[in-house]
């Protein structure tokens, strides 16, 4: 009797397990891989639809659909207010918004890659609906490319941006009439647009807010107002990062040693001033701080005033309170005095040229220099004098330029003994040894051409793969490189139009440009021991 129960339950187990299997959906296995994307079969409204009243969408296909990323994937220009809901069934969506379309206004709904097939996933392909609340709808285009400004490169995801010209518009504030995203060739085209006038933007928008952030977002923009009444094609943007707000005083670092102002950006120009004339710091700065050094010792609270430029001369000025850590921690921490070494450019074992220029980095600045125990020497034996007229400080006394013509055939050597250097704080330089073998002619190669089709004055660059500046020169129309390393390079031109050696980034909310940028249409391929001469870059009539 117990086997016969026993028999009875394993067979109702298995029947279970068969009657839960069917009744599970699994796409079905073998055959064929299905390769096609789900079609449209039909939509309420119809594609190009006019006096449409309805406050939902549906659409119906030729097979199951997932519909699970559209909501991420579709976007709706202008932008509709309110939430709308999505409901699936099989074969369909449907969208159903809880406030009314705009009246007389032309919609268009992008589906991008919210649809896809349920078995393999294919997306559904340029799925695309447009309708109109009036009795006609809006046909216009504009569609145009994005690119890196300094690389050149299509950006994929910018977001564009069409702005109804107003009498003030804040691209923080103020969302877009119209935007989608660049593919990724950086490629966009907008349609169904209405006749008028816009502003035409296009920036990273890393939070998918609709609106500009200029700290951390790149942004193009079309600087004249586009009079909509035809088709518009051909329209280059280039990306570049544009901060126009004036430095901020971001934090400070305090310690015994050494008080530390920290700014939001990089710090062009300085001036510092002590509000009481019988206080006195040294300082230094780099990058985007000031740097204030303990000594002499102080123990009461220093207040001094700081202005600073940026690249684009925003300026900042403020009232600084500087107040060191206590006392005893440093006195017990300076018992002992502290070697240090430094950085060069170049670096040990990088080739040089007999024109030879040698830059030394230091961390804190100098307070006196012992050139007695510095020894340069050309092929281990020639020693190479040093004086004052090769050497040139910095105003900080953190970096020191060596300029000198040398007999070198081989290679030079720097030979530093402890002390050749000491900083404010009384550390000295520790002992060191460089050597930088002499640079070959027939290693490297030659580049030469000019530049037509713009008069103002030029930086001319070789940037490498990497989009590295290996060289870099100031020119009107043309420019010579010797000694270049062998490897692919491309010519970047900055027309740098107001002279003064630098690119810089303009004003969006001034409507003022940022200074172009052009590039070589080939790559230069460099070998050693060749010349390339002739290089012709024309860089007229020319749009970025």
């Amino acid at each position: 009797m117990l086997q016969k129960n026993l028999y009875r339950a394993t067979a109702f187990l298995i029947i279970s397990n068969l009657l839960l299997s069917c009744a599970q959906f699994v796409p079905p296995t073998g055959g064929k891989k299905d390769e096609v994307a789900p079609k449209l079969v039909k939509s309420i409204p119809v594609d190009k639809q006019t006096n449409f009243k309805g406050n939902q969408i549906e659409l119906y296909f030729d097979e199951l659909i997932d519909v699970t990323s559209l909501r991420q994937e579709l976007i709706i220009i202008p932008e509709q207010d309110g939430y709308y809901d999505i409901k699936s069934k099989s074969n369909s969506v449907i969208l159903k918004f809880d406030k009314p379309f705009k009246d007389s206004t032309t919609y268009t709904f992008n589906f991008k890659k919210g649809i896809k097939d349920l078995n393999e996933r294919n997306e559904a392909q340029n799925l695309k609906l447009a309708f109109s609340t009036g009795a006609k709808i809006d046909s216009l285009e504009i569609e145009g490319n994005v690119k890196n400004l300094f690389t050149n490169q299509p950006i994929l995801d910018a977001q564009v941006s069409l702005y109804e010209v107003q009498d003030s518009l804040s691209l923080k504030k103020t969302k877009p009439n119209y935007f989608l995203k660049t593919d990724s060739s950086g490629n966009f085209k907008f349609e169904n647009l209405k006749k008028g006038k816009y502003r035409l933007y296009a920036y990273t928008d890393k939070n998918s807010n609709l609106r500009f952030d200029n700290k951390t977002e790149m942004i193009a923009f079309v600087k004249d107002t586009i009079k909509l009444d035809t088709n518009i094609r051909n329209i280059n943007m280039a990306l570049y990062m544009a901060n126009n707000d004036k430095p901020k005083n971001q934090k400070t670092l305090q310690r015994a040693e050494d008080f530390t102002v920290i700014y939001d950006k990089n710090i062009k120009t300085y001036s510092v001033s002590f509000v009481n004339p019988a206080d006195t710091l040294p300082y230094s700065a780099q990058r985007n701080e000031i740097k204030f050094y303990n000594i002499p010792l102080k123990t009461d609270t220093v207040k001094v005033n700081i202005t600073v430029r940026d690249s684009a001369d925003n300026e900042l000025t403020h009232l600084q309170k500087i107040k060191f850590r206590d006392q005893e921690r440093r006195t017990t921490r300076r018992n002992k005095q502290d070697n240090f070494t430094f950085q060069t450019d170049p670096k040990s074992n990088e080739p040089v040229e007999n024109n030879l220029v040698y830059e030394f980095y230091f961390d804190n600045p100098i307070a006196t220099s012992d050139f007695s125990k510095i020894k340069l020497l050309s092929d281990t034996i020639t020693v190479e004098p040093l004086d004052e007229k090769a050497l040139a400080w910095n105003m900080y006394k953190t970096h020191l330029t060596l300029t000198k013509q040398i007999s070198a055939k081989r290679e030079i050597k720097f030979e530093f003994q402890a002390g050749a250097f000491m900083n404010i704080r009384g550390d000295s330089s520790a002992k060191q040894t460089l050597r930088n073998p002499l640079l070959k002619p027939e290693d490297y190669g030659i580049v030469e051409g000019i530049i037509e089709g713009n008069t103002d004055n030029k930086i001319v660059q070789l940037v490498d793969e990497t989009y590295k500046v290996e060289a870099e020169q100031k020119t009107k129309d043309r420019f010579l490189f010797t000694n270049v390393k062998p490897k692919p390079y491309l010519i970047r031109i900055i027309v740098d139009s107001n002279g003064n050696g630098q690119w810089d980034y303009g004003n969006v909310e001034n409507d003022i440009e940022p200074e172009k940028v052009y590039f070589s249409e080939e790559v230069i391929r460099v070998k050693a021991n060749f010349e390339l001469r002739d290089i012709k870059v024309n860089i007229g009539d020319k749009k970025e």
